[in-house]
């Protein structure tokens, strides 16, 4: 009787981590991940030329937007 007493906190222990265990697995096979379709859109790769057109459309934009030029900007950070 007194090995019994001894074990059941044990065996109890076992049961919950086993109930526990098996829960999650059928879990885990029920709920389905699925791959987002345009998946292959994120992974192909990049072009390896540029296009230089789009850079100095960007270079365009950025004088024009900013009151001070980001070459200027960085100059000012330098002598503080």
């Amino acid at each position: 009787m007194s090995v019994l007493k001894k074990i059941l906190p044990v065996l109890i222990f076992l049961l919950v981590v086993v109930v526990a265990w098996v829960g999650f697995s059928l879990y885990s096979q029920i709920i389905e991940l699925d791959i987002n379709p345009n998946a292959v859109n994120f992974t192909k790769p990049i072009s390896a030329t540029f296009d230089t057109e789009v850079l100095e459309d960007i270079s365009t934009k950025t004088k024009e937007s900013f009151p001070v030029s980001p070459q200027e900007f960085l100059r000012l950070n330098q002598v503080d």
